[in-house]
């Protein structure tokens, strides 16, 4: 085994072992049981988001699953997950059509649609619109807690759960469908994607910090409490906030779109590109108008946006790795410095 292959296993296991701790250490649950299976759970997404995503070790993983069974069979089991929190939902027979609805709403119809041009070579054609519109659909039901209901046999971190599986679902659905996703998708680090995003950062420092605290949006108010919560901050937003919003919004979205232009546009300028991330990061900005109070909803929506738009560009230099450094340094740097 070459010494990369090493590496990538070493980093999988490493951080599924550590995500495991993690959940055990802040959960809440109201049994041993519920807690080892949230623990279990949480381990099967971790890794198969590492799976998919850490290079030298997803190259055999991906052939195997562009067998048309073994790809169904794959994203059916990412698809039944969430039923395991429903045997620790209260009064669930009370609620089962509810979840039930919300569960075929906001997931199965979208992964279905999602999967749709997979193995159709003409829907293929259409692949980045059926991507955009089912991850669309998706991206509501989680992002307005819309499906909050289908999750909460896991109390006190069916948000975070949610978050994994959507990232999981999401990069299962479409690893095979993208010709260039180990191009993009993959977690290979070298310093020009860790230097490029920290360089965005500062830049659009400059133009947030004061917009955000002369507004009052934003204030100063650090909270240091020491190593532990440092790891546990930002491994929590790199896989509970950046991840899934970086897959949907600049991995599926973007990344579709800018596929679309290029196909289709005979004279295709960069100016195009430029037109297309704006476009992304305010469909961006829009989906975080229920985040905030009505007083700095449109200043949030407006800061997103341009943050969005550093997102965007990490993205088309750097793929999904530097997107999501740059999305959690912000969100990392807020958390720990200002509150909002």
């Amino acid at each position: 085994m070459e010494k990369k292959n090493i590496f990538s296993w070493v980093v999988l296991f490493g951080l599924s072992i550590t995500s495991s701790i993690i959940v055990m250490i802040i959960t809440d649950q109201n049994s041993l049981f519920q807690k080892i299976s949230l623990v279990i759970s949480m381990i099967f997404i971790t890794s198969t988001i590492l799976l998919l995503l850490l290079p030298d070790i997803n190259r055999g993983f991906l052939e195997l699953i562009k067998k048309k069974l073994n790809y169904y069979l794959f994203v059916s089991c990412i698809l039944l997950i969430p039923l395991i929190n429903w045997f620790f939902i209260p009064d669930f027979s009370s609620k089962l059509k509810e979840i039930l609805g919300s569960y075929v709403l906001w997931y199965i119809i979208p992964a279905l649609i999602m999967m749709g041009p997979t193995f159709h070579t003409k829907l293929k054609p259409w692949g980045p619109l059926f991507h955009i519109v089912g991850v669309i659909i998706l991206a509501i039901g989680f992002d307005n807690r819309t499906t909050d209901p289908i999750m909460s046999g896991f109390i006190d971190l069916s948000y975070s759960f949610n978050a994994l599986w959507v990232s999981g679902l999401c990069l299962a659905i479409i690893t095979i469908q993208y010709d260039d996703y180990s191009e993009f998708f993959n977690w290979n680090i070298h310093l020009k994607k860790i230097g490029f995003p920290i360089g965005i950062l500062f830049s659009f420092a400059i133009i947030v910090l004061p917009i955000g605290l002369l507004s009052g949006f934003i204030v100063w108010n650090p909270n240091w409490e020491g190593v532990g919560v440092f790891l546990i901050t930002f491994l929590g937003i790199w896989f509970m906030i950046a991840l899934p919003e970086e897959v949907i919004a600049r991995g599926i979205i973007q990344h579709q779109m800018l596929k679309v232009a290029k196909e289709n546009i005979s004279k295709y300028r960069k100016g195009y590109t430029i037109i297309i991330i704006l476009l992304a990061s305010f469909i961006f900005g829009i989906s975080h108008w229920n985040n905030t109070s009505a007083e700095f909803v449109w200043i949030y929506i407006g800061l997103a946006t341009v943050a969005g738009i550093g997102f965007g560009v990490c993205w088309e230099k750097h793929g999904l790795f530097s997107s999501m450094l740059m999305h959690t340094l912000i969100d990392f740097t807020w958390v720990m410095c200002f509150s909002a």
